[in-house]
């Protein structure tokens, strides 16, 4: 009998994984505490709701230790959002003994889903990384606008914060805020201090959203580099500061060495995701965000025989790993439903022409990630969810008028 494995949380990885872990062969079951995630409309793996880790982390923690009564063989866990990380890393000691999953020394996994200590890690460790103030005062707010080139960005210490109440509305359910003056971001503060005083003010990396890049690795407990794969960025949705819609996988040499060199200087174990841009005023790759957990669009590397998920679970249960490396990949990732809202903002502010985006679909091999024939249940609600989108952006431009 094989080891289940339990996907924590059921956003876009989630799915990507309950349904690659089924394929397998291997049981999958997904927990979550949103009850309207996607992964509840997907035909693959048994869901159920959670209580919500961020909220509660002892109660979600109660709910693992009730609910690993129910099987008869230790399950892995393999966390897909950052809000299923820290309960992980806060009772690792009890989980440890009902389940299987990846936990690095020193508290670098809490560290990590802050946008405040995975900066110092860079700045401890030598990794390039933006001009960044974690605001403590009005007084040294000044300062930094003071120095700094506008405009800027305001983003949350944890992103989960700005996701509810007046932040999520007054935010416009975005990832960061631009300000074009030190006026600017000293009244933005004020209002957000209010709700959130975790506060992080940072330099903007000029240029174009294809100097994004994401490494993904499997890095062993050892800090043996098992398997690692680069996308670039094309598409992101919202554009510049999003997440992925379009990314093109290319092999890069000089940030695979930079991030594994990084993630050894932490000690780092596990899955992981780091996002750099690169600054051409130096050359250099700059640290925008680490995501130590199954990330976005990782399940692309299964095409190319870099599985990180399963080289998760493999060393888990005591299987020994051989390094893999592919220098050749040449393979475009797209998330359909996510994409065709991305594009449209990057058309109507004619940043990127319709003809380079219609002929970027062309560009084969392409895998896509999120409405499958074979899983109508999810790729309707997908449709759904776009014609709301689409009808509602018609509505609202209408009304402006």
């Amino acid at each position: 009998m094989k080891n289940p494995v339990i996907i924590l949380g059921l956003s876009t990885p989630g799915v990507s994984l309950m349904r690659h872990f089924r394929k397998s062969e291997i049981e999958a079951y997904g927990l979550e505490c949103n009850p309207k995630e996607l992964g509840f409309y997907s035909k693959y793996g048994i869901k159920s709701v959670c209580p919500d880790p961020e909220k509660n982390g002892k109660e979600f923690f109660d709910y693992l230790m009730r609910i690993s009564r129910d099987f008869g063989i230790k399950p892995v866990l393999i966390p897909t959002a950052d809000k299923f990380i820290l309960p992980l890393n806060d009772f690792s000691e009890e989980l440890s003994e009902h389940f299987y999953f990846t936990m690095p020394k020193g508290g670098i996994l809490r560290k990590l889903t802050s946008k405040r200590y995975s900066y110092e890690l860079a700045v401890k460790y030598g990794f390039p990384a933006p001009k960044t103030c974690f605001v403590k005062d009005i007084d040294e707010l000044n300062r930094f606008a003071a120095d700094v080139e506008f405009p800027c960005i305001l983003k949350p210490e944890f992103p989960e914060s700005w996701r509810s109440g007046f932040l999520e509305e007054y935010c416009k359910g975005e990832k960061v805020i631009f300000v074009n003056s030190a006026e600017e971001v000293i009244e933005k503060y004020e209002t957000i201090r209010k709700h959130d005083d975790r506060v992080i003010v940072q330099e903007i990396i000029r240029g174009e959203d294809s100097n994004l890049h994401y490494f993904v690795s499997y890095m062993d407990r050892n800090q043996n580099c098992m398997g690692s794969f680069t996308g670039i960025k094309e598409r992101v949705a919202p554009p510049h500061f999003g997440s992925a819609s379009y990314v093109n996988i290319k092999y890069n040499e000089e940030l695979q060495d930079q991030v594994v060199r990084w993630l050894v200087k932490m000690k780092f174990w596990g899955i992981s995701g780091v996002e750099v841009k690169k600054d051409l005023r130096d050359n250099q790759y700059k640290l925008i965000e680490v995501n130590p957990r199954f990330g976005l669009w990782d399940e692309i590397g299964t095409k190319f025989g870099i599985d990180v998920a399963m080289m998760s679970y493999k060393e888990l249960l005591g299987e020994r790993l051989i390094p893999v490396e592919n220098r050749n990949t040449d393979i475009r990732w797209i998330s359909v439903h996510r994409d065709l809202r991305a594009s449209a903002d990057y058309v109507s502010q004619g940043i990127i022409p319709l003809g380079k985006i219609a002929e970027s679909y062309l560009k084969f091999p392409v895998y896509i990630s999120d409405m499958k024939l074979n899983d109508p249940g999810l790729t309707m609600h997908l449709i759904r969810t776009l014609l709301k989108g689409i009808f509602k952006r018609i509505f609202k431009k209408i009304k402006g008028n």
